[in-house]
């Protein structure tokens, strides 16, 4: 019985096998004879696995440089301007419109009430403007002007040169930091720090150089930026003016969410401007 067994088990065994290598053998010859379908079939998979690894490689890529540009803005920040980042389609434009521009006054005030705020600065920008340095110049560059503890809020490197001391802000000396494209088209053979560009009319020293930053998803780049400190920049504009789209900028200290700064935030500018519960 046992030998029987055995005998019927090695024959479908043997018939398994002999499939098995028939199939093997088949597919082999259809790969042969139909050359044409094998190379496209195969091409079809290596396409489609490069797009599958090209789509996973760009958003990763995506979100990284989408987490960097945030990041550049500085954590836990807060902006304090007249008018708000998002248009939906009931927003009371109207309302806003009626709203004052923040000012270099309400900024001390914030940084002198504020509890939660770990660094308190301002920002007033151009665009549009052109940047010169002997006979070459550079269009379409923005003019930003910056109050004290700036650098304390938004992160940036610097390649040559310093970045903006306490009594250069508040004496508000006529220097700048300018930004790596600017650094490039004015100064191709390097040399910038030291040098005086002309920057809408006036005559400023440059102390340092960005580092480049490339295209932000975010349009915060410094590329194509001359960044000068903001009573330096009262001089030569109104920072009053809506052009000029002043806004104040708030850091939390650790531990604090920006739900809570942003109502103390409220509480205090509304006590700023004598406003009503």
């Amino acid at each position: 019985m046992r030998a029987k067994i055995r005998k019927f088990a090695h024959s479908q065994a043997m018939i398994f096998l002999k499939l098995l290598s028939e199939s093997f053998l088949a597919a082999v010859n259809s790969l042969i004879v139909n050359k044409l379908r094998t190379f496209l079939s195969l091409l079809g998979i290596t396409i489609g696995i490069f797009a599958i690894i090209s789509v996973f490689t760009a958003v990763d890529t995506l979100e990284s440089n989408l987490r960097t540009n945030i990041a550049s803005l500085g954590d836990n920040v807060i902006r304090i301007q007249k008018w708000p980042w998002t248009f939906g389609p009931d927003y009371p434009w109207w309302k806003y419109m009626l709203r004052p521009l923040p000012g270099y006054a309400e900024m001390q005030e914030v940084e002198k009430r504020s509890e939660l705020a770990a660094s308190v600065s301002m920002m007033v920008q151009s665009w549009g403007k052109t940047v010169k340095y002997g006979s070459v110049s550079v269009e379409n560059c923005g003019i930003e002007g910056v109050a004290e503890n700036f650098e304390k809020i938004n992160t940036f490197e610097i390649q040559e040169g310093r970045y903006f001391t306490e009594n250069e802000y508040q004496s508000g000396r006529a220097i700048c930091v300018i930004g790596n494209g600017i650094y490039e088209n004015l100064f191709p053979w390097g040399g910038a720090v030291g040098k005086e560009i002309k920057v809408l009319g006036r005559n400023m020293k440059v102390i340092g150089v960005f580092k480049r930053e490339g295209d932000s998803m975010m349009g915060n780049s410094n590329d194509d930026v001359v960044m000068i400190p903001l009573n330096y920049a009262r001089n030569i504009v109104n920072i009053k003016s809506e052009r000029l789209q002043p806004f104040i900028m708030v850091k939390a200290k650790e531990g604090i969410t920006n739900l809570d700064l942003i109502e103390e935030l409220r509480g205090i500018m509304r006590a700023i401007r004598k406003l009503k519960p």
